[in-house]
């Protein structure tokens, strides 16, 4: 993980997915291809599908790996995610942790570089990761504490 991780990082732990919800067919898409480049069997690697990634302990990724070796049914999976709710997450939110992030930092209690993170400022929602992150297959679950949200991954087989 590099800066560009982390800044994506805490921006999905404010925003969350809203900004691939927009097209339902374009997200529908894009997750169907990243499934199919995926591995298949023992090939997939023994990650949990759930990735808590706020202080809140209520965003998530889910792992696209995880969710393939679970055998979880793509289309059900797919409406699921494209028909949550908008996280509808606020800037002053997101300077608050990023804030926080610097101060870690800056404390020696997080490996990055103090001058990078305050040089990097608000993001554009065109976040990518950094170039050593690796093979990235995940999407974001706005809101674990959302009763339907939890009732559609317990029938998909997905622990909370």
């Amino acid at each position: 993980m590099d800066e560009r991780d982390l800044q994506k990082l805490i921006y999905h732990s404010v925003f969350g997915g809203d900004h691939l919800l927009d097209d339902a067919q374009c997200f529908a898409d894009g997750v169907r291809a990243e499934w199919d480049r995926l591995a298949t069997g023992d090939f997939l690697p023994r990650i949990e599908p759930l990735q808590l990634i706020d202080p809140d302990g209520r965003t998530a990724r889910i792992h696209l790996a995880a969710c393939r070796r679970l055998d979880v049914d793509l289309g059900a999976l797919i409406a699921l995610l494209a028909g949550q709710g908008r996280k509808n997450g606020e800037r002053a939110e997101y300077e608050t942790r990023w804030d926080a992030v610097i101060e870690l930092a800056r404390i020696g209690r997080i490996p990055f570089r103090v001058a990078e993170l305050a040089r990097m400022g608000y993001p554009s929602i065109a976040l990518h990761h950094g170039p050593h992150y690796g093979f990235a297959s995940y999407r974001v679950v706005n809101d674990l504490s959302d009763p339907g949200m939890n009732e559609g991954l317990r029938r998909l087989g997905v622990r909370i």
